[in-house]
């Protein structure tokens, strides 16, 4: 498939980047590894949360927003497990300050290129135990996903947009099914 940038969007735990190592090793895409904890490592902390208690996350924040952009406009195909909408509702979460019209409209921009924008919902499936750095306050990922959805209304499902799916399929093998489907015969556009 030609030009096919497909973003995963979720909560932690959601099954984001399971999902995006067997779409990149299925249609051969690079992952994008530009993310909360690489950036956080490149700033000498061991989890974004630890940004946070260093009251760095400002900084942070903005570090993540653009070496994510910069990577994905250097690549004609991807898959990134966390899109730009995910970004910013973990900036609102954090650190409101940050969200100026200036950073928010640069995050929608980048929304632009990509193809398929796929949801995986909280509420389907989300696994918090496998990984010691995730919060494992349900209401905290509950209201993630809130914000998330208000966020994919506005900006994802709007004519012209990206094809878009909410994944509602809990099995690892059943969300595979669903995404090849979409991401081989195509998805209706939202309209």
């Amino acid at each position: 498939m030609k030009d096919l940038r497909v973003a995963l969007c979720g909560s932690s735990g959601t099954g984001k980047s399971t999902l995006a190592k067997w779409i990149s090793e299925t249609y051969h895409l690079p992952i994008n590894p530009n993310g909360a904890r690489s950036v956080a490592k490149e700033m000498g902390f061991d989890s974004p949360y630890d940004v946070d208690k260093a009251g760095r996350r400002s900084e942070f924040q903005k570090k993540v927003v653009v070496a994510k952009c910069a990577w994905e406009n250097e690549h004609d195909s991807f898959v990134t497990d966390r899109s730009h909408i995910d970004n910013t509702v973990y900036t609102m979460m954090h650190d409101i300050k940050v969200l100026t019209d200036e950073f928010l409209d640069s995050n929608m921009k980048a929304l632009s290129r990509y193809t398929h924008f796929i949801y995986c919902p909280v509420s389907v499936f989300c696994d918090l135990d496998d990984d010691p750095v995730r919060v494992k306050n349900t209401a905290y990922h509950k209201v993630y996903d809130v914000a998330l959805q208000g966020f994919i209304k506005t900006y994802v499902t709007v004519a012209g947009g990206p094809y878009f799916m909410a994944l509602n399929d809990r099995t690892l093998e059943d969300r595979k099914v669903s995404v090849e489907a979409m991401l081989s015969y195509g998805a209706s556009r939202v309209t």
